[in-house]
């Protein structure tokens, strides 16, 4: 027969378990602000935009907002590029637009991009970077670099 302590033990095992599995399973997710005086050259615009990215295996996902662009969406990308430097289109962004389409937002399930190991090693090191464009700012009126990750 066990005594109240070695049960007592044996109850928390469990919960133990649980617990270090969820620990293990959860991700570290990154804010991004997105803003025109990101972008290069600069854009001044009242536009904003928020976004969140996370890596689970070797797929991105993405998810964010953003509005008040100075004009009618065009399209978002994830592009390669160190802080301060434009770089190459890597991923294109999908986008649900609110009427008008100067407001949307990216929704993770639309948003999730299988990475080569070169493009891991970038967004590890901080060179990748999201862009809104519109027919006005064709090269971006929005631009938030995405973090080490």
């Amino acid at each position: 027969m066990r005594t109240i302590e070695e049960m007592k033990i044996l109850s928390i095992i469990p919960i133990l378990f649980l617990s270090m599995s969820a620990i293990l399973s959860a991700q570290t997710v990154y804010d991004i602000q997105m803003s025109g005086l990101d972008m290069v050259p600069r854009v001044h615009t009242p536009a904003m935009g928020t976004a969140q990215v996370w890596i689970e295996s070797d797929t991105l996902y993405v998810r964010g907002t953003f509005s008040d662009l100075q004009g009618t969406y065009f399209a978002a990308h994830i592009h390669y590029g160190e802080r301060g430097r434009s770089g190459n289109r890597i991923f294109r962004l999908q986008a649900s637009l609110n009427e008008g389409n100067r407001s949307g937002e990216f929704k993770e399930e639309e948003n999730k991009f299988h990475l080569r190991p070169a493009q891991r090693s970038a967004i590890t090191a901080g060179n990748f970077y999201i862009t809104v464009s519109t027919n006005r700012h064709q090269q971006g009126e929005l631009r938030g670099q995405i973090p080490r990750i």
